[in-house]
């Protein structure tokens, strides 16, 4: 067994994030959040990009995942495209089903 190591911001998602593409819509452009597994307070990590600057550092912050998935909805039902179905979203947010290893 390897040790595990710690990534810093910048390294490229992992087995603990889900990555999710939202796409473009009026006023706001597309949008990729890599999501941290939940933690068991309920608390996500999240770094995001934008299509206004790709080359940019994520902006990371951390969120409940209830909050989090229901901003993730209301996207959804404003017509912005997703990678990830919502149903995938709500098992990874809720940490159901099989979780990457």
């Amino acid at each position: 067994m390897t040790p595990a190591r710690s990534r810093s911001a910048g390294d490229a998602g992992g087995a603990g994030e889900l990555p999710l593409l939202l796409g473009a819509i009026a006023g706001a452009p597309e949008t990729l959040l890599l999501i941290g597994t939940p933690g068991d307070d309920g608390v996500v990590h999240v770094r995001v990009w934008s299509a206004s600057d790709w080359s940019a550092p994520p902006r990371g912050r951390a969120e409940r995942a209830t909050a989090l998935l229901q901003w993730i909805e209301e996207q959804s039902a404003a017509g912005r495209s997703m990678n990830q179905s919502l149903y995938a979203v709500r098992l990874w947010l809720r940490r159901e089903g099989n979780q990457p290893r």
